[in-house]
């Protein structure tokens, strides 16, 4: 039997239409509601000058803080500093006299949208992922700074492999799994960019890759041996490995132990009305890291008492091993000068250059920018400054060690001699950048020749030019002289045919060879 729908009806249903529309368009970041009343979604009509000092006061300041978090637990000295998700009595918050309230998103693209909708005032998010938010937001003209390092992964993270892949270079051709435009991402991405792969096979590897939602379905599918490699996070890292036989952990966030780092970010909207309820927050929390670390076990049973966390105190007790709690020392190694070159920018560079190769952002943005460094610096002396993370002590691979990566790089020199080009500089500084992400590694600089000449003069210059190398890398960002080993082969390991000219090019190459630090503990 048809049925008959009058006028009305139909402009209710067009109307219901409209509406399911639109919020899929928000939903998919598309579109949202908002920009059509404030011209851009959360927009600020001024963005915070970070060259001025904080302001005593904002021009309508609250106590109120609105902070995303996803379930993870570098959150908890926020947690402990709240007593919660809520801001409890007598905790360090409310003594304070401010009231925060974490709320839970644990999508990257909602977190994004709720801070530039104002649902959120903070948002915790990671270096790497807040490069592609970033460089976004500046597209839309919505304005907000990173101004916080919450913790480093130390452990956390890492890429696993079936039996027969050792390295980098053995998942050329192989299928991996992971959670796309995450840290999970960002970590083999940059794994497979700082490894001896060329780009055709970089992109053959993600063009078999299976993406998840998140980063928990990767270690399932490699445990049920559906994949052949990785991109997880512990405990579900481990048990996977432990799960299929023969598999191994091909490297991990303890050797790139200053890739992946949990930040705050702030909205200007917020930080120019409200500069020192965020300077009480942010402090805030550091007071929070200062009592887990004399209580790491009342750490654990908050995080074990927070229902939507389902993570119980044994647990947290494991994952918390992988991290590293930021504290006021960290926070300053990290962001250092306003124009100078630091951890922070280093990440930010590599995950622009991904975002870009992807095609998520149009341009490079201004990274110094993206930062706002005067919290950190209103808290001088209010925290000690002395690092308490024991340097790390470099200790050569033993006979016959594998390196998980092999970089095999064309550093060009003036004929006859040691002296690097100056348009080489810019390898060598790629190198620096790789080596100062994955810091828990030592490198060996092999020099190679073709085979014109006399082999005593191209064993000895091709040493020159290894050493040439280390010393560019140790003068220019402090690397320990221990850290890396120079030699020269000559032109005794040649990877192409010197008959003819392409062959004699590729000859001469300088190898980079990267392997996990044995002194690490």
């Amino acid at each position: 039997m048809a049925v008959r729908i009058e006028k009305g009806g139909w402009i209710t249903i067009f109307v219901l239409g409209l509406g399911l529309t639109a919020y899929a368009l928000y939903k998919y970041g598309i579109f949202d509601p908002a920009s059509l009343l404030s011209g851009s979604p959360g927009a600020t009509s001024t963005p915070v000058d970070t060259s001025k000092p904080l302001a005593p006061s904002g021009s309508s300041d609250t106590n109120q803080v609105r902070v995303r978090v996803n379930i993870w637990v570098g959150c908890v000295g926020g947690l402990v500093a709240n007593g919660g998700l809520d801001t409890k009595p007598d905790s360090i918050y409310d003594k304070s006299g401010i009231k925060v309230s974490f709320k839970i998103i644990d999508d990257w693209t909602e977190g994004a949208t709720a801070l530039a909708t104002n649902n959120v005032d903070v948002m915790l998010t990671t270096a790497d992922v807040w490069a592609k938010d970033y460089a976004q937001f500046q597209e839309k003209g919505f304005n907000a700074r990173a101004v916080y390092l919450v913790d480093w992964s130390r452990g956390a993270d890492g890429v696993i492999g079936k039996q027969g892949i050792n390295n980098i270079e053995d998942l050329a051709g192989k299928t991996v799994a992971f959670a796309p435009f995450t840290p999970s991402h960002f970590l083999l991405w940059n794994g497979l960019k700082g490894s001896g792969l060329s780009t055709e096979q970089r992109r053959d590897v993600f063009s078999k890759a299976i993406h998840t939602k998140d980063g928990i379905e990767p270690a399932t599918l490699f445990a049920q041996q559906k994949v052949d490699a990785a991109v997880a996070w512990d405990p579900d890292m481990s048990d996977a490995v432990g799960k299929r036989a023969g598999s191994k952990k091909i490297y991990d966030t303890k050797i790139a132990n200053k890739l992946i780092a949990d930040i705050l970010v702030v909205s200007d909207r917020f930080a120019s009305k409200n500069p020192q309820t965020l300077l009480k927050f942010l402090e805030g929390w550091m007071r929070g890291v200062e009592f887990i670390q004399q209580n790491p076990n009342r750490a654990h049973t908050l995080i074990g008492s927070i229902k939507d966390f389902n993570i119980p105190a044994d647990l947290a007790k494991t994952m918390l091993e992988g991290v590293r709690l930021a504290d006021y020392a960290d926070n300053k190694s990290f962001f250092s000068a306003s124009s100078g070159d630091s951890d922070y920018t280093n990440i930010m560079k590599m995950a622009t250059d991904m975002y870009r190769e992807e095609r998520m952002i149009k341009r490079t943005p201004d990274i110094d920018a993206s930062a706002d460094r005067r919290y950190l610096d209103s808290l001088s002396g209010k925290f000690s400054s002395t690092s308490t993370e024991p340097a790390i002590e470099y200790k050569a691979p033993v006979a016959g060690a594998k390196p998980f990566a092999t970089q095999r790089r064309a550093i060009y020199f003036e004929t006859g001699s040691s002296n690097m080009s100056v348009d080489s500089r810019a390898v060598v500084d790629e190198i620096g950048g790789f080596m100062r992400a994955y810091e828990n590694t030592v490198v060996d600089i092999e020099g190679n020749t073709d085979s014109t000449g006399t082999r005593d003069i191209n064993l000895e210059l091709s040493k020159q030019r290894a050493e040439a190398v280390k010393s560019y890398l140790v003068k220019k960002y402090g690397f320990p002289p221990a850290r890396l080993r120079a030699s020269g082969n000559g032109p005794d390991k040649p990877v192409e045919t010197n008959a003819t000219n392409e062959g004699r090019e590729k000859n001469r190459r300088t190898d980079i060879k990267i392997y996990a630090n044995p002194g690490s503990n």
